[in-house]
């Protein structure tokens, strides 16, 4: 017999009332709250630990209230501290296999693991938009780490997109040292005016243009560097086809697709301006509006 047909078909394995897939600001403030109301919760990260895109931040946060200092990192390392210390029920480094609808809710996978869960949330955040590119030593996808990761001293740099993250890295790379720093972006940029502002030094090319990786030239001039700045895009488990036509996942004001018990928070909707503060204040809705659901259903799936 084929091996996932095996799984498939093997033994429900756990009964949860809730099962969250993502541990990011969303997912963890999702299965904290959860845990806290007394719901059965399970969060499931890919991941070797949790804090999601704040991971890749060695920068300090200066949006977060009440974080004065802490850099992105410290940022996740705070929220993966508090879910173990809560004894919030979560597992790492495990991605999920299938995802199927049930009478019952959702049968899921991962592993040799098949778990039967009343309400799935969705809180796979979103990655960097790589658009054509690959990375490499010279080729930085997203910003932070990527970015930092590069040798910039006294080199020329091209950054691709006019989003804040472009002019942040460009402030970034001009203050590690960089020669020259080049932003191209094909309309008008999207940044803040006070973002945009903080780059004197920078030259923003503005039209369309043409990026080479191979040659490492922009419109034919050579560049030593390319920080790829295209945004993000939602970051979904495989087999989920939820997405609008933007690629995020839609859901109502309580945070439920058209999907019943398939909720989905954080920056995988687009919902809200993404940050980390309203991707966790997105998990805490969701949180709360499927307990007061179980509480409203009492006849439902108990370990």
């Amino acid at each position: 017999m084929d091996e996932h047909m095996e799984t498939l078909n093997s033994p429900i394995t756990k009964n949860l009332e809730a099962l969250i897939i993502g541990g990011g600001p969303a997912g963890c403030a999702c299965a904290l709250w959860l845990h806290k109301l007394g719901v059965e919760v399970l969060l499931v990260e890919a991941s070797d630990r949790l804090g999601g895109l704040q991971r890749r931040s060695p920068y300090e946060n200066l949006w977060i209230p009440g974080v004065t200092g802490r850099t992105g990192e410290q940022v996740a390392e705070a929220l993966h501290r508090h879910i173990v210390t809560a004894g919030v029920p979560h597992l790492l480094q495990t991605r999920i296999g299938t995802i199927r609808p049930s009478t019952e809710g959702y049968e899921v996978t991962f592993g040799t693991t098949r778990v039967l869960t009343k309400h799935l949330i969705v809180a796979t955040g979103t990655k960097p938009n790589a658009g054509p590119f690959l990375p490499s030593d010279c080729v930085a996808i997203g910003p932070g780490h990527p970015m930092e990761n590069i040798t910039v001293g006294n080199r020329k740099i091209a950054i691709l997109g006019g989003g804040d993250n472009a002019f942040d890295q460009a402030r970034f790379v001009l203050q590690r040292g960089g020669k020259s720093v080049t932003i191209f972006a094909r309309t008008t940029p999207r940044a803040q005016a006070v973002v945009q502002a903080s780059v004197p030094d920078a030259r923003v090319v503005i039209g369309p243009y043409q990026a080479d990786q191979d040659q490492m030239t922009v419109n034919g001039e050579g560049f030593d560097v390319f920080g790829v700045m295209y945004g993000f895009r939602a970051s979904l488990p495989e087999g989920l086809h939820i997405t609008n036509e933007n690629g995020y996942v839609d859901v109502n004001r309580q945070g439920e697709t058209s999907m019943p018990n398939l909720w989905a928070c954080g920056e995988v909707t687009d919902y809200w301006h993404p940050c980390v503060t309203t991707a966790a204040a997105h998990g805490v809705q969701v949180a709360k509006q499927i307990s007061l659901r179980l509480a409203a259903n009492p006849a439902t799936i108990r370990p």
